[in-house]
This record gives structure tokens, C-alpha cells and sequence, in this order.
């Protein structure tokens, strides 16, 4: 492996309070129903996975701005499943299957987004029904592998805790730290490609030959809402969401299965940064919504500490600066 393919791509930036920006507003208009009838099949693919940083639950949710935009953060990508016996070199009929994803088909889960934005539907103060439209951004990734490991891939690594020590013997193979700001930057899928073409197991790896210490985070950036008006101040609230990146069932953040559709798995949230979402499309009147808000924000805290890399991650400084 190159020595470029395995260095860090982050680089250092200035101090930069407007970092974020307001894009053009689209003049097109949709109707209420359309907007009731969005929040609705959110609502739906909320219930089915519940709250993303807890196991699955089957009881019903409340329908709040939180619950939807961690649902539709949230990506899916179809599994395949690798025997145990064939990761080990055997041929063993009885072996027991393990889920794995390529992370090629995660980075394409992303492609739609990219070039339009995520639609998603929200609820102002007074009711006021909008829809609200996010582009992703890669915003940080490290990609972790067993010391003998990184020069190929295609064997399963067992890792029993999610977060590797100071003493660990796992080897960082890439990672990434997005310092442009928000008006420069390639959407997720472009970007990708694009470290692809210097360090191609970006897309080849699958879940299984990666660690459980693994991780991306995608930083969400408002483009425009439907309808226009008043409100549209608030529209610079953005979002940054931490998740795992392998398949390892033992691990604390595991995917979860899709209820729905058992070949795929989502890939939970397990951490959140915001920046400008006070006095805006996060209003959380439930005791259980704040904790859940306060136990993401510390989960992306912490992470970032125990990997010792708080300062590297510039969206993330730049979110917790200006809040």
C-alpha cells in the first residue's frame, strides 16, 4: 500500500465563522396535503426502526422533527452474508452466516441525495407544515484493520469493543477530514469517488474486513424549503451524523436489520452535532426527546475524544463553536 493512500487528507484551516451559507431558494411550490402525506411515510419508517440510537422498538412514536430526521439521515444498504467457514478457508456447510455490506453500495445509497437533497419533512412553530431539503457531505472517515491485515481483505476480524485503546494494535489505513467550506465542497458520492481514485479499498472493502472502530460521519447542509416565507431564516440549521461502519453484531452500535426488508441493514446513528438549531426546526418539549438529543451530542463527544481526534474533525469544531 502507498504511503499516500494511508495519510491523513485533512489539512489546516483558519478560523472561519461563516463557514455556512444560504443558497438560492426554488420558487417551486407544493401543496399542504403533499407535506402532511411526507411526514406520514417518515413517521412510518420511524416506527419500523424506532429511536436509532436504542434497539428497535416496536411501539408507536411520537411524529416529531427529531424522530424524522433521524429516520431519513439514516442509510440502508442491502447485505450479503459470508459463512464463518469461509472466512476461516472452510468449506463447512454448517457454518452460521454473517451479514456484510460493500461499501461501494453504501456510498451509492448516497448518489440520489447528492445531486438533489434529501427531502424531509418538518413542523415549524405554529404548525407550519414545510419541507425541508438537506445535500450530504462527507465530513470524516477512518477506516481501521488488523496490522496483518490491510494489504488484502476478504477475511472476517473479530474486535470485541467498539472503541480502540491507546495501546491498540489496529491499523488505521485511511482517513479523511472535509475542511472546505460547505459552498466548495463535492456532494458525499462525488467525493468519495474521488478519494477513490487515490485509495480504491474505499469502495472495494466490505463491512467484514474492516474494524469495528470504523466510522463516517455525513454532515447535512440546508439548499432550499417549500414553501418559502418568514421562516426561512431558520433554514441554516445543519447536521452532523456518526455512524459505524462494519457488520460486527457484537459491537455496542450495531446495524439493525430492516423489518421490512430482511437484506438490509441500517446503519444507526450513534452520534449528532447541530449547528444553528435553537429557536428553530428542533423544538423538544419532551423530557425523552432532550435526553435522547443530549445522549447523541455526548455520544459524538466521546468518540471523538477516545479516538483523539476532536480538533481534527473540522466540522465538528466548527458546529460546537457555533452553535
Amino acid at each position: 500500500m502507498s504511503k499516500s493512500s494511508t495519510s491523513s487528507f485533512s489539512k489546516n484551516v483558519g478560523s472561519n465563522s461563516n463557514r455556512f451559507y444560504k443558497c438560492p431558494v426554488s420558487q417551486n411550490k407544493k401543496n399542504k396535503q403533499q407535506l402532511h402525506q411526507k411526514k406520514a411515510e417518515s413517521a412510518k419508517q420511524d416506527s419500523r426502526i424506532g429511536s436509532l440510537s436504542e434497539p428497535i422498538s416496536r411501539s408507536p412514536v411520537s411524529i416529531t422533527n427529531l424522530n424524522t430526521l433521524l429516520s431519513l439521515f439514516t442509510p440502508f444498504v442491502h447485505v450479503k452474508f459470508l459463512s464463518e467457514g469461509e472466512s476461516e478457508g472452510s468449506s463447512s456447510c454448517e457454518s452460521v452466516k454473517k451479514a456484510y455490506f460493500e461499501l461501494e453500495e453504501l456510498w451509492d445509497y448516497y448518489k440520489e441525495w447528492s445531486a438533489y437533497g434529501l427531502e424531509v419533512p418538518l413542523t415549524l412553530f405554529e404548525d407550519e407544515a414545510v419541507m425541508q431539503y438537506f445535500v450530504p457531505s462527507l465530513s470524516g472517515i477512518q477506516l481501521y484493520v488488523q496490522h496483518d491485515h490491510h494489504q488484502g481483505f476478504g477475511k472476517t476480524d473479530e474486535e470485541s469493543g467498539d472503541m480502540p485503546s491507546k495501546e491498540t494494535t489496529n491499523k488505521l489505513v485511511f482517513q479523511y477530514f472535509e475542511f472546505k467550506r460547505l459552498f466548495e465542497r463535492q456532494p458525499l458520492n462525488d467525493k468519495v469517488s474521488t478519494l477513490a481514485m487515490e485509495f480504491p479499498l474505499l469502495k472495494k472493502y466490505r463491512s467484514c474486513d474492516i474494524l469495528p472502530c470504523s466510522w463516517f460521519s455525513v454532515a447535512w447542509y440546508p439548499i432550499y424549503r417549500i414553501p418559502v416565507g418568514p421562516s426561512l431564516k431558520n433554514s441554516e440549521a445543519s447536521f452532523i451524523t456518526f455512524h459505524n461502519l462494519t457488520t460486527h453484531f457484537s459491537s455496542q452500535n450495531q446495524p439493525k436489520l430492516h423489518e421490512d426488508e430482511p437484506l438490509k441493514i441500517a446503519l444507526p446513528i450513534f452520534g449528532l452535532a447541530t449547528y444553528k438549531v435553537k429557536r428553530s426546526i428542533l423544538h423538544l418539549p419532551k423530557v425523552s426527546e432532550s435526553q435522547q438529543m443530549n445522549s447523541l451530542v455526548k455520544g459524538a463527544e466521546d468518540w471523538l475524544k477516545n479516538l483523539n481526534i476532536k480538533m481534527q474533525h473540522h466540522d465538528y469544531m466548527h458546529f460546537v463553536n457555533h452553535v
